[in-house]
C-alpha cells in the first residue's frame, strides 16, 4: 500500500464517520410537540333584533404557551365578533368575515402568549340579529398550544 492509498482510506474513513455522526445527531434546535384543544359556544335561541354575548372557557392542563387559533361560527351571515382572550388580554380576534369564513391564524414563529396552569383562556360570541327569530348555532375553535419548557 502506498502512501496516497492511504491517505484515500484515511480520507475516505473520516467522510464516512463525518457523515455517520450528522445522520446520528442532527443539530438543530428541537421541536415542541404542538396540542390542540377545542371550546365550544352551544347554539341558544335568538329574536328578531336582539344581541347576545355568550363565553366558553378552557382551562389549559399545565403553563403553555398559545400560538394560534381556528375559529368557526355558524351564523356567518350575521356578522358575529368572536374574540379568544386571557386575563383581560384578547389574544385573537375575528370581528368581520369573509364569505369563505376565518382562518386558522398562529403567531410569529418564537412568540406565543404565556396562559399559566389555573388561568381560564375565554371564547366569546358578539351576536345581533338584524332578522327573524332563529339560533346562533354556536361557535367553537381550536386552541393550539405548546407547553412551556422553563430552564
Amino acid at each position: 500500500m502506498t502512501r496516497r492509498d492511504a491517505a484515500v482510506l484515511a480520507l475516505g474513513c473520516a467522510l464516512l464517520g463525518f457523515a455517520s455522526f450528522r445522520v446520528l445527531n442532527p443539530t438543530g434546535l428541537p421541536t415542541r410537540q404542538l396540542s390542540v384543544e377545542g371550546v365550544e359556544i352551544k347554539s341558544q335561541a335568538i329574536r328578531s333584533g336582539e344581541s347576545l354575548v355568550h363565553e366558553a372557557k378552557w382551562l389549559p392542563p399545565d403553563d403553555v404557551f398559545v400560538v394560534g387559533w381556528a375559529p368557526e361560527v355558524g351564523a356567518r351571515e350575521a356578522q358575529p365578533a368572536l374574540f379568544l382572550s386571557c386575563g383581560g388580554v384578547t389574544l385573537f380576534a375575528a370581528r368581520t368575515l369573509s364569505p369563505e369564513g376565518l382562518r386558522t391564524t398562529f403567531v410569529p414563529s418564537g412568540t406565543g402568549f404565556l396562559v399559566r396552569k389555573g388561568e381560564s383562556v375565554t371564547l366569546r360570541l358578539e351576536i345581533r340579529n338584524s332578522g327573524p327569530d332563529g339560533e346562533t348555532r354556536g361557535a367553537r375553535a381550536l386552541i393550539y398550544f405548546h407547553p412551556v419548557i422553563w430552564r
